[in-house]
């Protein structure tokens, strides 16, 4: 319910500026993907992918877009330097498919909101390379925050192709590592599993690339893949982590309509 809050309120203020715009690019994409089941874990499920992007809002920079659980945006109308809202709707974990990690406490959802800021260097033919930095807050206040730091690239190639790759690294905050990796004495006496106190860190790099085939002015497809490795105290020293794998693997595969 709350994850629909927030898309409505996203998806209103995107029709707001396309009010006030005169050649908006909308694209609407739906596909699937695979993801661990709970972060940290080393069973897969399959999960709903979606894209709405709103471009071309004021500038040919500016966009508002919710891909899968995130939103991204650039709200300033500049060529090189970007600055726009950011989110992130992270899920409980419940009713997960390892014995011990089911039997703790589901851990609460978040609804991170926040700012994300960089600068992109151009390059020949198209090219770009991006910096960025992305900082998120649970608006509830529940599982603390996540600051991202990330080297984006990306080059067309051909008439018809995308290719973008990028690495990242994530801090936490106390609380996020305490919900996600920590394991209380009530949560050790369920699930036979240690205690732990996990600090606030760096707690994953990770990286990972897509490739967009455009079949006509309307129509394209992309494929993607992210690669994850949990560091610092939410790798293998968490039982959470333990009971699964430090390396996180998504893969996915979206077709989009662009008008």
């Amino acid at each position: 319910m709350k994850n629909d809050l927030v898309t409505a309120g996203v998806i209103a203020s995107s029709l707001m500026f396309a009010n006030t715009a005169t050649a908006v690019e909308w694209t609407i994409g739906v596909g699937a993907a695979i993801a661990p089941d709970y972060e940290g874990s080393e069973d897969y499920e399959a999960v709903p992918l979606w894209n709405l992007k709103v471009s071309d809002l004021y500038h040919s920079d500016t966009y508002v877009q919710i891909l899968g659980p995130k939103l991204n945006s650039n709200l300033l109308p500049h060529d090189n330097f970007r600055l726009g809202i950011s989110g992130q709707y992270i899920a409980e974990r419940d009713d997960v498919e390892n014995n011990a990690v089911d039997s703790l406490p589901d851990t609460e959802d978040g609804i991170m909101l926040g700012i994300m800021a960089g600068y992109d260097f151009d390059l020949s033919q198209g090219g770009v390379i991006g910096i960025e930095l992305d900082v998120r807050y649970d608006v509830d206040g529940n599982i603390g925050g996540l600051y991202t730091g990330r080297l984006k690239y990306m080059t067309p190639f051909g008439s018809n192709w995308v290719f973008t790759a990028g690495a990242e690294t994530t801090y936490a905050t106390d609380d996020y590592m305490d919900e996600r990796f920590g394991v209380t004495a009530a949560g050790a006496a369920a699930s036979g599993l240690s205690t732990y106190n996990p600090d606030a860190g760096f707690k994953d790099v990770a990286i990972g690339t897509s490739l967009t085939y455009k079949f006509s002015q309307r129509w394209s497809v992309t494929g993607s893949a992210r690669y994850a490795r949990l560091i610092g105290d939410a790798d293998d020293d968490s039982p959470v982590t333990d009971q699964g794998s430090e390396g996180q693997f998504l893969g996915g595969l979206m077709v989009n309509l662009h008008f």
